[in-house]
């Protein structure tokens, strides 16, 4: 067995007995409840590397005035969400976005070169949508879907070819690999 099926096989076992591989989320709700469900299988069915470590889960929506339906401030470990919005693909977002605040600054980079037709700062606010909201939706479709058969047609104007998924999905895995060491 070649050393790429063995870590497929592992994967896979550890997928099918429900334990997130080392280093790892781990979700807790701010009464600290481990590991909530159905939140945490989604996390644990990631195609893609997780951020290590705990992240809050509130299902309590996010403040402000007009509050947003879900957020994650940025370096906090928190993700919050409303109730209605609670869905694998919000949640995976707002995942990516603590991804994003761990991983090296050459994956934004790449990222910026890859789907961005002009530069843009990460967090600037126009009108197809930030570099950063592109990236976490990136991560939600790559953790969600290994592959794609057609473009798809995603939030903030992030619309990736079969190709181009391939290429983010390789590049998030590239960027996520030095997690928990």
């Amino acid at each position: 067995m070649s050393s790429r099926h063995l870590v497929l096989a592992v994967s896979l076992a550890l997928l099918l007995l429900g334990a997130a591989p080392a280093g790892a989320t781990v979700l807790v709700t701010p009464d600290g409840q481990i590991a909530p469900q159905p939140y945490q299988s989604w996390v644990d069915a990631a195609y893609v590397p997780t951020p290590p470590g705990e992240v809050i889960l509130s299902l309590a929506g996010c403040p402000g005035d007009p509050p947003l339906p879900a957020c994650s401030p940025v370096n906090q470990g928190t993700i919050a969400i409303s109730p209605e919005w609670a869905n694998r693909q919000v949640l995976l977002h707002e995942l990516g976005h603590i991804f994003d605040d761990l991983m090296p600054d050459w994956a934004r980079g790449r990222f910026r070169g890859m789907v961005l037709r002009k530069p843009m700062i990460w967090t600037a606010a126009n009108h197809g949508g930030p570099p950063n909201e592109q990236f976490a939706e990136a991560y939600s479709l790559c953790a969600r879907k290994l592959s794609l058969k057609r473009q798809s047609f995603e939030g903030y104007h992030y619309g990736p070819t079969p190709r181009m998924h391939r290429k983010v999905c390789a590049l998030i895995n590239a960027a996520g690999r030095d997690f928990g060491e």
